[in-house]
């Protein structure tokens, strides 16, 4: 995968991050759940605004560690992974205020199972450690 192919999927990922944390800021009564996901999505959004800038910078798309940001982006990699996870979050959350909301204005609501949480985050987990240790291979 082409460099060019990895910035794209990483801002693809961005846009779908920044939605899913809008849903999730305008969460009414949620648990701590919707905080802990809103947090660990902001926290996986800030790293990839970084590898996004590392990977435009590049001057040699040969470094180690352009192959290791390669790998994130392979097809059902991390970065599919994530945006999986994603999608979940923000299909639930929006299908839980299509059906609440009919464009009044009211809050949306949290309908996550516990277990779907976990997985949620595990995955969000896996891929902020992974972009880290991407981004700390471009230091080396």
């Amino acid at each position: 995968m082409d460099p060019l192919s990895v910035t794209a999927s990483v801002i693809a990922v961005l846009q779908l991050t920044s939605t899913v944390i809008d849903y999730l800021n305008d969460v009414n009564d949620a648990s701590k759940d919707q905080a802990r996901c809103a947090i660990e999505a902001s926290n996986v959004y800030y790293l990839l605004t970084n590898l996004k800038y590392r990977l435009e910078e590049a001057k040699s798309e040969n470094a180690p560690w352009h192959t290791a940001v390669r790998s994130l982006a392979a097809t059902n990699g991390p970065l599919d992974q994530y945006k999986s996870a994603l999608e979940q979050l923000q299909s639930k959350v929006t299908t839980a205020s299509a059906s609440r909301l009919h464009k009044a204005g009211r809050a949306l609501v949290w309908k996550f199972t516990k277990d779907e949480v976990a997985g949620i985050l595990s995955r969000i987990e896996r891929l902020k450690s992974l972009i880290q240790i991407a981004l700390e291979m471009d230091h080396s």
